[in-house]
Formats: C-alpha cells, structure tokens, sequence
C-alpha cells in the first residue's frame, strides 16, 4: 500500500470548491449538473432533513477524498410507528493518484461513528454499483438486500436498433415492425379516463394529507410530505423532474414523476416516483403509467424505466415493462443497508420498504 500522505477531518463551510474539484478529478463531466455550486448546495445544505454528513481526505490543502451521506427521514413501523433519520450513502470519491490506501474504509468508519454518537443515525442504506458493494458489503458491515432488476417499456425501438443497425432506413423499418408487434401483446396507451392528470410546478398543502393518509403504506418508507417533495423534484430545476398530481373523483389520489435522460447519447425516461401504489386500484394504476409513456413519448424517449417496490412489480410487468437481461443492463442496482442489530430483520427484508427512483440520488 503506498505510504499515506492525507489525513481526515469533517468538512467545513468553505470545502465546498474543493470538493467539487475532486468529482471533477474522479469523474470528469460525466454527470456536469453535480458539478454545479447550487446542486451541491441543494444536496448537502438545503435538505430539508438537515445538512449533509461528509468526511474528507486532505493533503496539504487538497481535497483528495470524501465519504459523505445525506439525512432522509423514514417512517418506520412498530408497536408504535416513530419517524427516524436515516443516512443515505452518496458521492463516494477517490482521487486518481491516491488510489488504494484505505481512503474509503477509513472514512466511512469515521463518518458512521460520528453520525451514530453525535446525531443517533444508526442506519446508513444505499445503491452501491457492482464494483463498490464488494467494499460495502465485505469491509463496512453493510449487507444486502434485495438486486433490483432493469425494467424498461419500449417506446421507440428504432432508436435502440440505430446502436446495432449500420443503416437508419433498416432500423426504422425493423423498429417499426418491432413496436406494432409489441403493442398487440400488451395493454394499450391511452390518455387516462377515470384519473385527471395535473402537471405541477410544486407541491402544495394538499401534499401533507396525502402524505398522512398513506404513510403506513409499508413498514419501512421514506416520509414523503410538502417539504420533501418540493425539495426533492423542485429544489434544483437543472434536472428537469416533471411532477404530476393525480385525481379520481375530484379528489388528490397520488401523484408521479417523470425525468428524461440521455444514456449511450439515446434518450430514455425514467418514472422517477410513484405515490401511493396501487394508486387507488389497478386500472388507475395502469392510467397512471400510461400517462408516464405517454409524456416519455412526447419527450422523444426510446423506452421507460420504473423501479418499483418487488411487492409492485406486477404492475409494471402487467402494463408490458421487460426486464433486460445482465449482460445488457449497463447498470445493476444493488440495495443495501448497514444498521443497528435490532433494527436488521425489519430492514434485510426488502418487502418491508417502500422503495422507487427517487430514494436513490441516481435519476
């Protein structure tokens, strides 16, 4: 191991550039909106479950490294439900030329036991990658809890035919014939009939009682109120979330989320968050993910992702979602939890959470 030249302490109020040249050092301009001040601001100070826990690594005043969490709170049941913080891990950095010394064992430990003595977070929960989760799982106490497949919904395949087809006209005529296939075998799309969809430009009161209404929707659930809400899908307008409430009798139901990415430069969306589920029933359910396709569509997306609690899948599977296979899912999406003893049979079980895109702080 090469001789360790930095040393660890807590960020402070003015590491902030530095931090953000260190994912500029480890990550390029792979995701350029987390290079952005104010997303960094978003992230770790604005978070309306407090600011952000980080740990850093310094030599000679450079930012070399950094293990950092977020606090979410989570309603968790019991003989009486209580609402607890939990810390998401996120933003893991290792600068290139100071690779393999411990950094992200080192400060992970220094960070849980900081949390855990000075704050009472015992429960730190996360979505490592197939490289990182070795070092979760294997070095950091953490254990896993359930491997999330990619569900994907074609929209357009001749957008994804173009990455293997040499000529445009063959793709378009396969993808054409691929897609009019597809929608024989699978439930048809259409604007919603018993659910009116109302775009938002924020969360307003009507969100806390919703919220109260479906929060013991499972037994493990991040607390989905106004301030979260508006925090989460409106506090940084460089990610572009489309956020709409739905109602079925004149009455708030639930709402969804939408975003539109780029991967491999092909345009894809992803349902970001589905509240409550099922929303109502299964036909309002079904509209609601129509009505995700159908904003998909108009956006130019090739295909929809959702990532939906195991317990919900159906729904998705049902409404003509595929699941891709390993080795063509660019991305596995492992979740795992490290926590206090008596809090681990709750939480190893991933029917016990209510769990979508939005709990993680990847789409």
């Amino acid at each position: 191991m090469p001789e360790r030249l930095w040393k660890s302490r807590d960020a402070g109020s003015g590491d902030r550039d530095g931090i953000l040249a260190l994912r500029r050092s480890t990550f390029g301009d792979v995701d350029p909106a987390k290079l952005r001040p104010d997303v960094w601001r978003w992230t770790f100070v604005d978070n309306p479950s407090g600011a952000g826990y980080i740990r850093l690594a310094v030599h000679d005043d450079l930012v070399v490294g950094q293990y950092a969490a977020i606090p979410m709170r989570f309603r968790v049941a019991g003989v009486h439900a209580t609402e607890r913080t939990f810390a998401m891990s996120c933003d893991t950095m290792t600068h290139p030329a100071y690779q393999k010394q411990g950094m992200f064992v080192t400060l992970a430990q220094e960070l849980y036991a900081e949390i855990a003595s000075r704050h009472g977070v015992t429960t730190v929960f996360g979505f490592p990658n197939d490289s990182s989760r070795v070092g979760f799982v294997g070095k950091l106490g953490w254990f896993d809890i359930h491997l999330f497949p990619l569900r994907v919904k074609p929209i357009q395949s001749r957008r994804v035919l173009q990455r293997y087809v040499g000529s445009r006209l063959l793709a378009g005529a396969l993808g054409g014939v691929a897609d009019r296939a597809y929608r024989l075998v699978t439930p048809r799309v259409r604007e919603p009939r018993r659910c009116r969809i109302e775009p938002l430009a924020g969360f307003d009161e009507r969100f806390d009682a919703l919220w109260e209404r479906h929060a013991d929707l499972a037994p493990v659930i991040q607390v989905r109120n106004r301030a979260y809400l508006d925090w989460r899908y409106c506090g940084a307008p460089v990610f572009e979330y489309r956020s709409f409430a739905v109602h079925v009798d004149g009455r708030l139901e639930g709402y969804f989320v939408v975003r539109v990415l780029e991967l491999f430069d092909l345009p894809f969306a992803a349902l970001v968050d589905l509240f409550p589920c099922p929303l109502v029933d299964d036909e309002i359910t079904r509209e609601v993910l129509a009505a995700a396709q159908l904003h998909a569509a108009r956006e130019g997306a090739a295909f929809l992702t959702a990532l939906l609690p195991p317990a919900h899948a159906h729904h998705l599977r049902r409404f003509g979602f595929l699941t891709v296979p390993d080795r063509l899912n660019p991305r596995r999406w492992h979740f795992g939890a490290r926590c206090a003893p008596a809090d681990e049979p709750l939480l190893r079980d991933v029917g016990n959470w209510y769990i979508t895109y939005g709990d993680a702080d990847i789409v």
